[in-house]
């Protein structure tokens, strides 16, 4: 059983009643109450509970304080609140069966302060809506995640102390033992993960864009698959010496990445995991590393120097690895026996015009893919 809450821009919203088989629904309707715009499916019952969903789309309500309702009362009957939406649009499907005007552009709402209802599970701010005035936002104890909050203009999170899964650490969302990281809040150009984070559960899309300098912290021996892919202002990463691998896709898409240090702890950089990171000039492969996955560095336009630390053998390098990186991109080895096995992998992988040096000394060139 669902309720949502969803404050957008319609303007009007048709009296209907439907009788559907699709999905399972039994009944739907949709109705106007005093300006607010309803649909209810009904499912049946289940050992005799009615199972059913609403949603209530609200129009843009004026003022400073949005409280939203705990219950919304319907022919005399209350559906708990549990899903918070605050989103211009609706699903594609309502503007063609409820004849619903198409809305696009952005929506600016104009609250300083919000409240969430306690029954609340979910909280999703569009990135089409704006809320330049926001300073509070109260969350309720059942709220696992917020999804919306990067790029907020200092924005303070207030959660309830009863909540079990999330808490408010070193300015960002983190699981309640503070062992994962969540969710980036509010505009920074320089964040430093909390000590004791252990997990970072971040997807690009939700990385604040304004970020550019970033520490991770010891008690860290992952960075996680996709954690700041897309992070577009992303220059700089500073990665502690105990992490042993970086995810699949970890920072894929980071434009402005310029430098990163490879913990010397390190055995296994993932696919894609800097793929079309154009600022990217030049890289060092700890002695550790035992894998490059297919499509770790593919892209990375201006990539002209790889050094590899190792001594005794080169890592394994997936076909594609450096495709697409700078004409003539220099690998420096330490000995004959790692610039042999580099060169038997390079052939073939999508460099142009390759060159593997010892020390100064060039031992292999124009390797092609």
């Amino acid at each position: 059983m669902t309720t949502m809450f969803s404050i957008n821009g319609m303007s009007y919203y048709k009296l209907t009643y439907h009788h559907s088989t699709e999905y399972g629904i039994d009944k739907y309707y949709n109705f106007n109450i005093n300006g607010i715009y309803y649909n209810i499916d009904l499912y049946g019952k289940d050992k005799g509970k009615e199972i059913y969903n609403v949603q209530a789309f609200y129009p843009v309500i004026n003022g400073d304080v949005l409280k939203i309702p705990d219950k919304i009362i319907l022919k005399g009957k209350k559906y708990k609140v549990k899903d918070v939406s605050l989103d211009p649009r609706c699903e594609a499907s309502y503007f063609t069966d409820y004849d619903l005007p198409k809305l696009t552009g952005k929506l600016v709402l104009p609250y300083k302060t919000i409240y969430l209802p306690k029954y609340a599970t979910n909280f999703n701010i569009s990135s089409d809506v704006k809320l330049p005035n926001i300073k509070k936002i109260y969350v309720s104890k059942k709220i696992k995640d917020l999804i919306g909050f990067s790029d907020m203009q200092n924005v303070k999170v207030i959660i309830d102390k009863e909540n079990p899964y999330i808490k408010m650490k070193n300015d960002a969302l983190y699981s309640k033992n503070g062992k994962t990281l969540i969710r980036l809040i509010n505009k920074k150009k320089v964040y430093r993960v909390a000590k004791g984070t252990k997990k970072i559960e971040l997807t690009g899309f939700d990385c604040v864009k304004s970020i550019e300098k970033l520490y991770l912290p010891a008690s860290m021996k992952k960075i996680s698959d996709g954690a700041f892919d897309r992070c577009k202002k992303l220059k700089m990463v500073k990665i502690n010496n105990k992490i042993t691998k970086i995810g699949d896709f970890a920072f894929e898409k980071c434009k402005s990445l310029k430098k990163i240090s490879m913990p010397n702890n390190l055995e296994r950089i993932g696919k894609s995991a800097f793929h079309d990171c154009i600022s990217l000039k030049k890289i060092s492969i700890p002695q550790k590393v035992e894998k490059i996955d297919f499509w770790a560095f593919k892209d990375c336009a201006n990539l002209s120097k790889v050094t590899l630390e190792g001594e005794e053998k080169a890592p394994t390098i997936e076909k594609a690895s450096f495709k697409n990186t700078a004409d003539g991109i220099q690998f420096i080895v330490k000995n004959q026996k790692v610039a042999d096995q580099l060169k038997e992998q390079l052939t073939g992988s999508g460099v142009k015009n390759a060159k593997i040096l010892i020390g100064k000394k060039v031992v292999y060139q124009n390797i092609n893919g």
